[in-house]
């Protein structure tokens, strides 16, 4: 999702489709599950997405068409992992290059903007802090980040950070008109000792490598250890040739519900009532380690056509390090990161696009030991 296709959990809105853009939790289904069948191209479509490869998203397992572009943002204990596939030698090119275009940078206003630099806790790894923002009135917000290179890949972390202390700004304006309110801190070597810690132990992966120990996955990555609090990862996965529907999952540590999808159910219905949108199939779904439940609608989308939006969430009440809220959705005739030109008719119809759900959602499982 561009960086959020779901901006808070709490509040899901189903942003492909218009009848449910007026902010209503995305919730799903009872009692019509009624099979929908295939007419001839229909099969054809269904049996080409039958081939599947199995992606590990955070500590769960998804199996996906094989043919797919993959998208993700991840966020650990405040910490944003991002990974680039790169050669060895490409990222020490790469990274010799930023450092000297961060140590010509200078602030607009005057302030210093490099701050520290140097290598990180393992040979090979690089480090800088930096101003957060260059042109913004005040130089107290920081930024952390950290690279090295495995297995192929180039991986960054990056947290913000303040520093009260040492600011130019706050020393001139401190007691003035113009003085900060807030305690006079300096949180960067806090931030800096957790951006090490994680960066010592984050792997390179590529998506064919299925971990066998604790951890957490995310693309181009894996993050070993044990389950925590603040673990938030977010995978998009567009089809190739299909670029208008595409699967979004997440999962999280830190939402816990008071109601499920299937309970909040009242607002959806007045949404698909007021907009002329129907439900295809809603109710509960057993899965493999987890109790689930789902809501399957068809209706208008942004594109102004007849597209679908298909969502399935589990451990709604329960949220935790141990049983992350999970939750799936599918969209045609919708933007991704793949389209965002108008289109003109959705690439699936009902039964392509329910036989294509019912096969990835019904594989989304916990991994073996990955908590």
């Amino acid at each position: 999702m561009p960086e959020a296709i779901r901006i808070a959990y709490g509040v899901q809105i189903m942003m492909s489709i218009n009848f449910l853009v007026t902010s209503i939790l995305v919730i799903f289904l009872s009692g019509c599950n009624k099979s929908t069948k295939l007419n001839g191209q229909e099969k054809i479509t269904a049996d080409k997405s039958s081939e599947k490869n199995t992606y590990c998203v955070g500590r769960f397992l998804i199996d996906m068409p094989a043919e797919v572009h993959v998208f993700g943002t991840t966020k650990i204990k405040g910490v944003y992992f991002e990974t680039k596939a790169m050669s060895e030698e490409a990222y020490l090119h790469a990274i010799d290059a930023y450092e000297a275009l961060l140590k010509a940078k200078e602030s607009p206003l005057g302030y210093r903007f490099l701050y520290e630099h140097g290598e990180g806790p393992e040979k090979g790894t690089r480090y800088f802090v930096r101003l957060a923002n260059e042109g913004q009135p005040g130089d107290m917000h920081r930024v952390v980040e950290a690279y090295k290179w495995d297995a192929g890949y180039q991986i960054k972390l990056q947290i913000d950070a303040s520093d009260r202390v040492n600011s130019e700004y706050v020393k001139k304006h401190n007691g003035t008109p113009y003085g900060i309110p807030g305690k006079l801190i300096n949180n960067v070597p806090e931030k800096k000792r957790l951006i090490f810690d994680l960066l010592r132990r984050v792997e390179g992966r590529s998506a064919q490598i299925i971990p066998t120990v604790p951890g957490v996955c995310f693309l181009g990555g894996f993050l070993p250890g044990k389950a925590g609090d603040r673990e938030n990862v977010f995978t998009q996965f567009v089809l190739r040739g299909y670029r208008d529907v595409s699967f979004n999952i997440e999962s999280d540590t830190d939402i816990q519900e008071p109601i499920t999808l299937l309970e909040r159910g009242d607002s959806v219905n007045a949404a698909l009532r007021l907009n002329g949108g129907r439900t295809i199939r809603k109710g509960p779904v057993a899965l493999d380690g987890m109790a689930a439940e789902e809501w399957l609608v068809s209706g208008r989308t942004v594109y102004e056509i007849e597209g679908h939006h298909m969502t399935l969430e589990a451990n709604s009440k329960t949220g935790s390090a141990a049983t992350p809220l999970v939750t799936l959705d599918m969209d045609t005739g919708a933007p991704n990161n793949m389209l965002q030109e108008k289109i003109d008719k959705a690439s699936l119809t009902d039964g392509e696009s329910v036989a294509l759900w019912d096969a990835v959602s019904r594989s989304l499982r916990p991994r073996q030991d990955a908590f």
